[in-house]
């Protein structure tokens, strides 16, 4: 009964995609601001929607690409080691959720990300107006989403930053200004960094504090605190992720379980969130993640990862005694992940105080019984997993080890473990179904570039290794 529902479900989605998929290309029409000359925009009224869509489909819980939704989060889920494979009750065409069957459809979210792009670069390339109130709150919001757009997209379609090989890594197309005859070629990843970077700065000489766009000043500065934390460089990763801190404090235990089943209204560590208003579409959304997520249980080794068990309070209220998940679903940039960065950062540096400071400061409003601080002195062994070493490929320390844990624990269902085992030397792994062995290689980690933009642009737009 429960899988014929669950086909049920299936179909019932694969049609309303099909509807919303005609619907988007009517507005796409509309929208096609140059090409068929339809519409014109003049004024920052004008301009403002071409980014509001994409602010509706954030705060519905439709948008895949620039927050995410919780279907992008539980295929990311699905992707890494939290989940276990082993144990599915899947329909998927007789296997399980594999990103070697996905790498292809995932390729779509390029082709999506540069479309919204276009849009952000049509504001800032031709809006005559930079004066007005609402001409600098577009113009800010333009510039933080083109940035987030391409924060994605380096962290799905570019290899991993490494410091020694970031000028000889390949990067993405950088592309500043609205141009339909634009064919660029794929920037070194360095170069990729500082655009990204520069968009951000950009954002934040606009200063936007209107919560109705989104992206305010605080929001991008968290973005920049994980742009520069990939990139390695921790001293701008902890400058801003402390300010972002110091503005959002964490949650303490007594508000976690209200923090972690909250539907529509985010708690006071909430930075950034998809689904903060009802809609069906972003029910719908949920409701098909939540028929995914039940086909496969939490990993028994991620489970082990909860050393304190019971006086944790994670432990209880985000998977039930069969490790099937509770927590709700959502796509998010949360406070606990900047302290984490901080925590992490200061750890590259060398600095184990302020690390453990840190560290700490997550635990203690974590174990709510018997809480013990860690010092250099009481951390436990490194603890046995798929990530062996660092982001920088040296073997992890206990320290280490210890702040990559904490970080699985708290961030566990909102999708940023397939990215820590990326970030941290992309381990290979395989799981079984039915006789079968699927094998997660290197190479997968890294997806695939849009193969339309591929053929468009020989020897500009270079396929990915592997593919």
């Amino acid at each position: 009964m429960l899988v014929s529902n669950f086909i049920k479900m299936k179909n019932l989605k694969i049609g309303l995609l099909w509807c919303l998929l005609v619907f988007v290309c009517s507005c796409k029409q509309y929208l096609d601001v140059k090409p068929k000359g339809n519409v014109i925009p003049e004024t920052p009224e004008q301009y403002g929607i071409l980014l509001q869509n994409q602010l509706n489909g954030i705060d519905k819980g439709t948008d895949e690409v620039v927050i995410g939704n919780p279907e992008s989060v539980i295929l990311r889920e699905f992707f890494s080691d939290n989940l276990d494979a082993a144990l599915s009750n899947t329909v998927n065409s007789g296997a399980p959720v594999y990103v070697g069957f996905k790498v292809n459809s995932i390729q779509n979210e390029y082709a999506e990300a540069f479309k919204k792009i276009k849009d952000y670069n049509i504001i800032i390339s031709d809006m005559k107006d930079r004066d007005s109130e609402l001409a600098k709150k577009i113009l800010g919001t333009a510039y933080a989403m083109r940035g987030v757009n391409y924060f994605n997209l380096m962290l799905r379609f570019c290899q991993p930053y490494e410091q020694n090989k970031a000028e000889s890594t390949l990067g993405l197309p950088l592309v500043d200004e609205f141009n339909m005859e634009a064919k660029p070629a794929r920037a070194n990843l360095r170069a990729t960094v500082d655009f990204i970077a520069k968009s951000f700065t950009d954002a934040l000489s606009y200063n936007v504090t209107d919560k109705d766009y989104l992206f305010t000043a605080n929001v991008v500065k968290a973005y920049m605190a994980k742009t520069y934390f990939w990139a390695q460089d921790w001293d701008n990763a902890i400058k801003y992720a402390d300010e972002v801190l110091k503005a959002y404090p964490m949650t303490a235990a007594d508000q976690y379980v209200a923090m972690i089943n909250a539907k529509l209204m985010p708690t006071e560590n909430v930075i950034i969130r998809s689904y903060t208003v009802d809609s069906r579409d972003g029910a719908f959304v949920l409701t098909s993640a939540k028929i995914d997520m039940l086909t496969r249980p939490a990993s028994k080794e991620l489970v082990g990862t909860f050393a304190e068990k019971g006086n944790d309070i994670r432990y209880a209220n985000v998977f039930d005694k069969k490790r099937f998940n509770t927590k709700n679903l959502t796509a998010s940039v949360k406070s606990e992940e900047m302290c984490l960065i901080l925590a992490e950062a200061y750890a590259h540096k060398g600095d184990n105080i302020q690390a453990l400071n840190y560290l700490n400061s997550l635990r203690a409003r974590r174990i709510t019984k018997d809480y013990v601080a860690y010092t250099e002195l009481n951390l436990p062994n490194v603890y046995p997993q798929l990530i062996t070493v660092d982001a920088t490929g040296k073997p992890l320390t206990k320290l280490m080890s210890a702040i990559l844990c904490e970080r699985r624990k708290e961030l566990y269902m909102e999708g940023d473990r397939w990215f820590e085992l990326k970030r941290n030397g992309r381990p290979e792994f395989w799981v079984p179904f039915e006789g079968r062995k699927y094998t997660t290689q290197k190479f997968l980690y890294t997806y695939p570039i849009y193969k339309k933009d591929v053929d468009l642009n020989p020897g500009l737009i270079i396929q990915n290794e592997g593919y």
